[in-house]
């Protein structure tokens, strides 16, 4: 702010160049200074140049009215002094509406309605933040400053949440729409397997039927075969009775 004070007042700031910077200023200027009459010494070559710099150089400086502004003002007073002020008064509501339909016509809405709406409510928001702004600065002697710049923001906001709730619904979408496609999936493929489980509910119970048909042929030939052990086993006692009373006749001999 000082630097600025001081191209205000003077129209120059201190030590901004570089003496080799200076030196070649003043080597660039010296024919044009020469040619309007000017002695061409550094020092009226410089004045020259600082004169030149003042008559085309403009300056644009923006301040909304708060209370740094006051106290800017007391510090630097050059910013009164040396300017020309042009005080911007609040938007009025036909500005305001003007202003949100450009911003916001490139932003994809649903219906015309909707872009109405949305419209008409960013100049009824702003300006019910001014009301209220008054009513703070009489009950509290505060004041809430909004400007041309917090309108934008406000517009700004909106569209920045807009996309980011948009985007935030198209990912839901997209997840949600991944979601069914698996679910259809995972149920056909649930639907092969029970199809397949039926044909091998069937094969198992034809192979158990025939399992019981050769359980129950075992156990038939199984009970033939103990009838023929048991009918085995008398004779293997009678051969042995016979052979123990040939072994003592033979003994008797």
């Amino acid at each position: 702010m000082v630097c600025i004070n001081d191209l205000l007042s003077s129209g120059e700031i201190a030590d901004l160049f570089q003496q080799e910077d200076v030196d070649s200023i003043i080597g660039n200027v010296t024919p044009a200074a020469k040619g309007d009459g000017i002695t061409p010494t550094p020092a009226n070559v410089w004045r020259y140049f600082i004169d030149r710099v003042k008559r085309n150089l403009h300056m644009a400086l923006c301040f909304s009215p708060s209370d740094e502004f006051r106290s800017r003002a007391r510090k630097f007073p050059a910013i009164i002094n040396c300017t020309v002020i042009d005080w911007f008064h609040p938007w009025p509501q036909q500005a305001l509406l003007s202003v949100a339909a450009k911003f916001l016509e490139e932003v994809e809405m649903a219906s015309p309605e909707e872009r109405k709406a949305v419209i008409d409510f960013m100049p009824f928001s702003f300006t019910t933040v001014n009301e209220f702004s008054d009513i703070v600065l009489k009950k509290e002697r505060r004041h809430v400053y909004t400007t041309p710049k917090s309108f934008l923001e406000l517009i700004t906001l909106f569209k920045t949440m807009l996309g980011r709730k948009r985007t935030d619904l198209e990912d839901n979408r997209e997840k949600y729409e991944k979601g069914v496609i698996k679910l259809k999936e995972t149920g056909e493929q649930v639907a092969e397997l029970e199809e397949g489980l039926k044909i091998t509910s069937v094969v198992v119970e034809e192979k158990k039927l025939k399992a019981n048909e050769q359980a129950a042929i075992v156990g038939v030939e199984k009970t033939k075969v103990e009838a023929q052990s048991e009918i085995a086993n008398a004779e293997s006692i009678k051969c042995a009775k016979i052979a123990e009373d040939v072994a003592i006749m033979m003994a008797n001999v």
